[in-house]
């Protein structure tokens, strides 16, 4: 970590970004933080990364980047996490002034196809993790180690929609709106509100299903034709193009 200071980190808000963070502060190295805020970002991502930043004596900053303005966006491509990544980073390296930029994939995410992954290496974003071998079960032992509070993973809310379909601004709400509805409620792990042609499936873990169906009608209210519940698949993004109704 140390050839890799002063270091920038992209922050996201989740578990892997946020111990990349402490780790460097631990390590007494110089680290700045930002977020980058678009269309895809859940809001309380935003919050939790102002917040750890504000707990680390961190200096962070948010930048606000509309994805959408990117037309080869609007359909939903597959190689959607390439376009909205290089975008991303893009920005992150520009905001560097002679920074590292970092981010927290780790050596897990090579056995995955993340299309993410090609951006970062075309652009030379280090990840740490990574090059360390070091998995999420390892950022995990870290991040209590840290004092890191772990977060349920999560992904853009882009991936809440299948490929081929229209991604739109009111959709993208919908969807962060009901997902922090029902953690509001009380319903933990695991928890993706998926959305095809104004059908919606609810995906929570197997023992958190039946707290999620008892809100059904308040569901209803964020304007989802008709809803559905299901057990939350790793990778359930890519498990389907369309919604079987």
């Amino acid at each position: 970590m140390k050839e890799n200071s002063p270091a920038l980190v992209a922050l996201s808000g989740g578990t892997d970004s946020m111990t990349l963070l402490a780790a460097f502060v631990k390590e007494g190295l110089p680290v700045s933080a930002i977020t980058i805020r678009s269309e895809f970002t859940a809001p309380e991502e935003v919050t939790r990364a102002e917040e750890f930043t504000r707990k680390l004596g961190v200096e962070w900053k948010v930048i606000d980047v509309s994805v959408l303005s990117e037309e080869r966006l609007w359909f939903n491509p597959p190689n959607r996490c390439y376009i909205c990544k290089k975008l991303v980073m893009t920005t992150l390296l520009e905001a560097a002034n002679g920074r590292t930029v970092c981010d927290g994939t780790h050596a897990d995410d090579s056995a995955e196809d993340r299309p993410g992954r090609k951006a970062l290496t075309e652009l030379g974003i280090i990840s740490p993790f990574a090059l360390a071998g070091i998995g999420k079960k390892e950022i995990y032992s870290l991040a209590k180690e840290l004092g890191v509070t772990i977060i349920p993973s999560s992904s853009c809310l882009a991936t809440r929609i299948p490929f081929g379909e229209e991604i739109t601004g009111d959709n993208l709400k919908k969807i962060a709106e009901a997902e922090l509805f029902l953690r509001e409620k009380g319903v933990s792990g695991m928890l993706r509100v998926r959305l095809s042609s104004g059908h919606a499936v609810i995906e929570t873990e197997k023992n958190e299903s039946a707290s999620a169906e008892l809100y059904t009608d308040d569901l209803k209210t964020f304007g989802f034709s008709t809803i559905t519940f299901t057990e939350y698949k790793t990778g359930g993004e890519n498990s389907w193009n369309k919604i079987q109704q």
